[in-house]
This record gives structure tokens, C-alpha cells and sequence, in this order.
């Protein structure tokens, strides 16, 4: 397992940087979100996934883990991960641009354009803010409020306190959550509300025990907001 106490992490400056390998630089202005947004209203990308991870996660097997980013990556779903699935990504080699091969036909290019990999760190948890800051960005180039866009927040584990009170804030800021709870016996909605998610009149959270159930959610939830934006 990668160093959980020091994993590598992209600023904000740095994605947008290598988004402006997709920009059209006779047409388009760089140092904006605004490839990404393009990307994503062509149907270049489908969405974004912010996969993020609190200390008690390793309780969720890895390949697991593994599997859920190579599904979401396979349909074309950029991924960002922060905390633990950091580690889990470079385990699993994703946080390599070679990984572009595990892709979908138009995650692959911008792969190929920008000279970034599928799953993107952001690092530990103490850059949660950058998350927030994205959102922001994205939002503030498209002219869309960040509840319409096409981004959702991503838990494979709900391990914790922590990961609760993260979950709520993606959805105090209106952003969809999905939240992988551990096998057990019982509704994964109502457990996920016991633990304290709350879903909010912007956003709602969706609880399920198989990882790849959940990775099908996700698709499903981007799908709606696309169609939701006639994209």
C-alpha cells in the first residue's frame, strides 16, 4: 500500500494546466475549467467523480476499490481521488497515464491530449478544499450552479465519522453522493441515514453494499443530470 502519510497530490493550477492540452489555442482561452466543461457537453466526458476515502477504509477490500474507478473510467468518468483511494490508485497503477488504455474511447483522448492519467490525486484529506474550489471553478466558467453539474462525491466505504461529515458537506454543496457501505444485513439507505447522511433540496445520497451496483448508480445519476442539461 502507498504511504498513506505522504501521497502524491495535484493542486487546482495543475489540473487546469493540463486541461489546457485540449484547448484549441486559437479559439479558446487557457487557464480556465472550461476544456473540462467542453468536454463534458459534447459528450467527450460524461462526468466527474471525486472518489474520496477517510482512515478505517481499508476495511473495503482493495481490488474492490480498484474496480469501481476502472468501471467509472470505462464509461468515459474522470476520477479524482482524495485520501485513501489515492493509495488505492497508485496501487493499482491508474494514477499512470498508460492507464488510458482501461478507458473509454473519449476519456482516452483527453488522456492522449492532455498528458494526464484517468484517476487524478488530489492528495490527502487536508486538500478537501480543493474539491470545493473545482466545483466552484467549474461552475463559475459554465454559468451552471454546481447542484445541475454533472460532478458527484464518492465514498466506497462510509468508514467513519469523518467520512459522514465529508459526505454532508458535498451535499450541503449540493453535489450527489454515492455511499459504498460494507456487506451487511438490512436497507443500505436507512443504515447510511443512521450514520448520520442527510440529504438535502439540492442533492441526495445513494447507499448500496456491492461496488459495482454502486458504480451503475453513479452512471445512471450522471446520465440524469446530463439529460437533465440536454447534453
Amino acid at each position: 500500500m502507498a504511504d498513506l502519510s505522504n501521497l502524491p497530490g495535484l493542486e487546482v493550477a495543475d489540473i487546469i494546466k493540463a486541461l489546457d492540452g485540449v484547448v484549441n489555442g486559437q479559439v479558446d482561452a487557457a487557464g480556465t475549467t472550461m476544456p473540462l466543461i467542453q468536454c463534458i457537453t459534447s459528450g467527450v466526458l460524461r462526468g466527474v467523480a471525486v472518489l474520496l476515502g477517510t482512515d478505517g477504509s481499508e476495511g473495503r477490500p482493495a481490488d474492490e476499490y480498484a474496480g469501481l474507478i476502472k468501471k467509472l473510467i470505462a464509461n468515459d468518468i474522470l476520477v479524482l481521488t482524495i485520501g485513501y483511494p489515492v493509495a488505492i490508485a497508485v496501487d493499482a497503477d491508474l494514477t499512470n497515464p498508460a492507464s488510458k488504455d482501461l478507458c473509454g474511447a473519449g476519456l482516452k483522448r483527453v488522456c492522449d491530449l492532455a498528458q494526464i492519467p484517468p484517476v487524478l490525486p488530489l492528495g490527502s484529506l487536508d486538500k478537501i478544499g480543493n474539491v470545493v474550489t473545482i466545483a466552484g471553478a467549474v461552475s463559475g466558467d459554465s454559468g451552471l450552479p454546481v447542484p445541475a453539474l454533472p460532478i458527484v462525491g464518492v465514498d466506497a466505504a462510509a468508514a467513519s465519522a469523518k467520512a459522514v461529515e465529508l459526505g454532508n458537506t458535498f451535499l450541503g454543496l449540493g453535489v450527489d453522493v454515492y455511499v459504498g457501505l460494507l456487506p451487511f444485513e438490512g436497507d443500505p439507505q436507512a443504515k447510511a441515514e443512521e450514520l448520520g447522511l442527510k440529504n438535502t433540496e439540492q442533492a441526495a445520497f445513494t447507499a448500496e453494499t456491492d461496488l459495482d451496483k454502486l458504480a451503475d448508480d453513479i452512471i445512471c445519476g450522471l446520465e440524469k443530470k446530463r439529460a437533465a442539461l440536454s447534453i
